[in-house]
């Protein structure tokens, strides 16, 4: 019978994440942070390709939408006085779309209010940074260098 219990009780913390802050990620993932603008008909472009998963997963790369819930690629959550501290941070005010891409390191690597999300652009800066190069070299898709 405490088997049972036991087991319920991981079982219902996997389905009731503990709440995360972005410090937790830090080292493990790349964040892009998306804040819909205020316009009612402003919907953030998160235009899903068939290859985007594996482009987000090849780049440890998590995005969280602040909607009315927050969404993404992953699992993780955070509390509503946090995912609020984080929208003052990173939209401060802005009225438009607002997209954030924090790496590794916890640093912001790219701000963008614009329509949609440009993800060339935005695989282009990762591939940019010095610790993706490494990461790419380390996995052979790097071959030129």
């Amino acid at each position: 019978m405490k088997f049972l219990i036991a087991l319920l009780l991981v079982f219902a913390l996997k389905l009731d994440p503990s709440p995360i802050t972005l410090e937790d990620l830090q080292w493990k993932h790349r964040v892009l942070l998306v804040f819909p603008g205020t316009d009612q008909n402003s919907e953030p472009g998160l235009e899903w390709t068939t290859d985007l998963e594996k482009e987000l997963l090849d780049r440890d790369l998590l995005y969280f939408l602040f909607a009315d819930t927050l969404s993404g690629n992953n699992d993780y959550v955070f509390t509503p006085a946090y995912r609020e501290k984080l929208e003052k941070k990173f939209r401060m005010g802005s009225k438009e779309n607002t997209y954030v891409l924090i790496g590794k390191d916890g640093g912001v690597k790219l701000k963008r209010e614009q329509q949609k999300v440009d993800w060339n652009e935005l695989f282009k800066t990762i591939d940019a940074m010095p610790m993706r190069i490494r990461e790419m070299r380390e996995s052979g898709k790097n071959k030129d260098q």
